[in-house]
């Protein structure tokens, strides 16, 4: 048995459909966007790939920067004084750090939150940290862990003097301390005050494991600009420790060692990831362009071919109850019943059973009383439709030969 045609409506496009009815105008807009977002991406991961690291500090206080607001002076102070002196160009958390060594990190021009456990750890192991910035409850959780921690104020604290004789303020009388920022310890802070001025500490300190954690609210002390004024140099070397401990600057976080900045400088897995997020919205660009298309079919639908049309109809009415088929062959018999009632000179009253009288006398060849009951007595099964259709071919030859 013939099966019923798929209606076309019924059809979904394909992909290369759907671009086809998007108006060429978007087509354009979209590729456009398409290729620039795609330069843009590919360029910054290959940037990435094959720029060399920056050779150019970024932000003050860098041990590598020798203008007023670096650090150089102090490295090659450090250096005089005997003290190894390393440049890390890596990040905190990928470095190796001398385990009984000091570690500044001053001023930095990125976020060390994710360098907090390895900062930890060497002050756990018994080295020493100096940090300095305003580095907010954020970073010093991540280091301390909960409890109440300093809070850092942008007022200056004024040059500032020792509260009590420690190694990191040794032989000190006065440190500059005009630069913006000082810190607020609080009665159950951990932190002692090491050096003090009139508007707040300008450095504090404590014992974390089995190092000492140095929080400055300022680097302008340590700055190539003010470390020969006061005592600021003598501060330097003490924070740094006895003479022959190692000093490490962390200058990866002043952008030296990366291969570049914005996207360029994200580590290989962010990039593997933008890229394949790229390709994503370009495969959503593509699924989606139906909807930047017409809400009507471009081209005008057709009926179905006569021939399917003829086979569904017949698989319907013979797989439907006999009322079904009655109701289906109505017309057909309704159109035989006129061309009998013309071709037997009957009347339009004559009914079904007198027109099958009137053919068993009529003197028409091809119009016989079988005829008649095939063309107009209601179906009860498939082959009664047939016999039916045949009945009206032959009727409608007889009417094209007369």
């Amino acid at each position: 048995m013939t099966s019923l045609p798929t209606s076309p409506q019924l059809l979904q496009p394909g992909a290369a459909e759907r671009w086809r009815q998007v108006p060429r105008r978007w087509r354009a807009v979209m590729i456009g966007v398409a290729i620039v977002l795609f330069a843009y991406f590919a360029s910054s991961l290959v940037g990435g790939l094959y720029t060399p690291p920056s050779g150019n500090a970024v932000g003050p206080s860098s041990s590598t920067d020798t203008t007023p607001a670096g650090t150089a002076a102090m490295a090659e102070l450090l250096s005089e004084r005997q003290h190894p002196v390393q440049e890390l160009t890596v990040p905190i958390h990928a470095a190796t750090l001398p385990t009984n060594g000091t570690l500044f990190v001053l001023d930095p021009a990125s976020s060390i939150i994710p360098d907090a456990a390895a900062m930890r750890r060497h002050l756990d192991g018994g080295g020493r940290l100096v940090l300095r910035g305003d580095t907010g409850s954020r970073l010093l959780h991540a280091i301390l862990g909960p409890g109440p921690v300093p809070v850092w104020q942008s007022s200056p604290s004024g040059n500032a003097h020792p509260v009590e004789q420690r190694q990191e303020n040794s032989g000190i009388g006065t440190v500059l301390g005009t630069g913006a920022g000082s810190w607020q310890a609080g009665s159950e802070s951990r932190f002692g005050v090491l050096l003090q001025g009139p508007g707040g500490a300008l450095a504090l300190v404590a014992s974390i494991g089995r190092g000492n954690l140095v929080l400055l609210a300022s680097t302008n002390a340590l700055q190539n600009g003010a470390l020969a004024q006061a005592d600021d140099a003598a501060f330097a070397i003490d924070l740094a420790g006895p003479a022959g401990t190692p000093v490490v600057f962390d200058e990866y976080d002043h952008g030296l060692g990366r291969s570049g900045t914005g996207l360029a400088g994200l580590p290989s897995h962010w990039k593997a990831g933008l890229l394949l997020g790229l390709l994503a919205v370009l495969a959503w660009m593509w699924s989606a362009a139906r909807r930047f298309g017409p809400p009507q079919r471009a081209d005008r639908e057709l009926i179905p071919a006569r021939v399917a049309h003829v086979d569904a109809m017949a698989a319907l009415l013979a797989s439907g109850s006999p009322d079904r088929l009655a109701a289906g062959a109505s017309s057909l018999r309704a159109t035989g019943r006129e061309t009998l009632r013309r071709i037997l000179r009957a009347d339009q009253a004559a009914t079904d059973e007198q027109l099958i009288e009137l053919a068993a006398t009529s003197s028409v060849p091809s119009v016989t009383p079988e005829l008649a009951v095939a063309l107009l007595r209601a179906p009860q099964s498939e082959s009664d439709v047939i016999a039916g259709g045949r009945a009206s071919a032959a009727l409608a030859r007889h009417g094209s030969q007369r």
